[in-house]
């Protein structure tokens, strides 16, 4: 199913994906550990607490993942079923126990969590964009049939198994190109800084609800009003970005108002 970058390790094969998470998951921790030291001024101490808090967050965040996945794919079945991973699922779960733990673990005078956050966001960002290269690897998150020059055949995984020796748009790495843009932005663009939350979140949002059009892979269904020949639309991952884009609108507008969504002291 998968390309192998070695071929074998103690007679184990590395799958590519599972290679790609890893790498962007670690970057993302040198990241937003170098951040928190090094812009937002915590000591080494207070970054260890709250990257500790981060670690256990993304282990909720796979669960989160697996269940959020499953509800949506158990709605479309009638029964109680589970298909696969799904970023915004991970995202909504980890983010949610984040600020959690973030209130109960976390005492310390100097906690910032609007700071914290604008801190994290680009981390994800970053290992998102080094993790759909690994979906790409993988022949998963796959776009619909094209006659254009951007399309793909998959030799391997659910894209070949579905459109063998079919092209296909490789969405994989149009987000890809998108959230590693959006990271560039996040980080150099002073229009956007202290707004990284909502800048991620109305970015990301309408750029997730824009390509949806195009991909090719079991999308689930919940509440469709449109269906084509290989989707359903809005898909739950559209529904999602739009409650992403329509938070992103409102902590802006409290942010105008000096009454910011997430407060200092959570």
């Amino acid at each position: 199913m998968y390309p192998f970058l070695l071929p074998e390790i103690f007679k184990y094969l590395i799958p590519m994906y599972d290679l790609m998470i890893v790498i962007g998951v670690v970057l993302m921790i040198f990241y937003v550990a170098n951040r928190f030291e090094k812009q937002n001024g915590y000591t080494r101490k207070q970054a260890n607490k709250l990257l500790i808090l981060l670690g256990a967050s993304l282990a909720i965040a796979l669960v989160s993942s697996f269940l959020v996945d499953g509800i949506f794919h158990s709605i479309q079945e009638g029964e109680l079923t589970f298909g696969s991973l799904t970023f915004l699922g991970a995202l909504i779960g980890g983010i949610a126990a984040f600020l959690i733990l973030l209130k109960y673990f976390y005492k310390d005078d100097n906690k910032n969590v609007k700071e914290i956050m604008n801190s994290i966001i680009p981390g994800i960002v970053l290992a998102h964009a080094i993790g759909r290269i690994g979906c790409y690897f993988a022949g998963c998150c796959f776009g619909v049939p094209t006659e254009s020059f951007l399309g793909v055949i998959f030799p391997y995984g659910h894209a070949h198994d579905l459109y063998p020796n079919v092209s296909i748009f490789p969405t994989q790495l149009f987000e890809s190109f998108f959230l590693f843009a959006l990271f560039f932005v996040l980080n150099r663009v002073k229009r956007v800084k202290h707004i990284e939350v909502e800048t991620y979140l109305i970015g990301y949002g309408i750029f997730r609800i824009l390509i949806e059009f195009i991909r090719g892979d079991d999308r689930g269904s919940f509440l469709p009003f449109i269906t084509t020949q290989y989707n359903t639309f809005p898909t739950p991952s559209q529904y999602l970005s739009l409650l992403m884009v329509a938070i992103g609108l409102y902590s802006l507008y409290r942010l105008k108002k000096n009454k910011p969504l997430i407060d200092r002291k959570i």
